[in-house]
């Protein structure tokens, strides 16, 4: 069950740092108006942003029993959430400013999590593991930091990337961790 947990886990985490409306087209903007530190800054303070609401939220779970009808309640809470994501995905999003400037991230990150209720998805891998904040958000940072190096070393890896719906492959794992958390 832990190599399953971790895979979720790990996976949800690859495809949140890969995902470039979440933070990779705000970084690459930065460095296009040659805001260049402040572009390999992004990923963290988008990502340290983008989950704390959730991560808040977890610490006042962390002594609370876990029982069968709280685990029902988190894993309908994650398929309701996957559902709004798949047919609301592109809608959930809020732009605001797009000024190249670090208090416009911290307003676009936190303003984001709440609409995408991205604290769901973070207490349903809480409950799988208390480490599952630690490794999401690092994996985040490490994967969106990778991504933005490349993407300003080729471009067309961004241009890739913008092709993809990326929201279908979070869907399916979001469910995973809704049945993970069943178990």
């Amino acid at each position: 069950m832990l190599p399953l947990i971790l895979i979720a886990i790990l996976s949800v985490s690859l495809i949140e740092g890969l995902d470039p409306y979440k933070g990779l087209l705000f970084s690459y903007y930065f460095y296009v108006f040659n805001k260049v530190w402040e572009s390999y800054l992004v990923p963290i303070v988008s990502g340290l942003l983008y989950y704390s609401l959730g991560f808040f939220l977890t610490i006042l779970l962390v002594n609370f029993d876990y029982t069968q009808s709280l685990r029902l309640i988190i894993s309908y809470l994650l398929i309701t959430h996957s559902l709004f994501k798949l047919f609301l995905g592109r809608i959930m999003h809020y732009t605001g400013n797009m000024r190249p400037s670090i208090p416009n991230v911290v307003k676009w990150s936190f303003l984001n999590s709440i609409i995408q209720m991205n604290a769901i998805l973070l207490i349903g891998l809480w409950m799988l593991s208390k480490l599952s904040f630690v490794i999401v958000i690092n994996t985040v940072i490490i994967v969106r930091e990778i991504a933005l190096y490349f993407s300003i070393k080729n471009s067309n890896l961004l241009l890739t990337l913008t092709r993809y719906n990326l929201d279908y492959i979070y869907v399916v794992l979001v469910l995973l961790v809704a049945i993970l958390v069943l178990l």
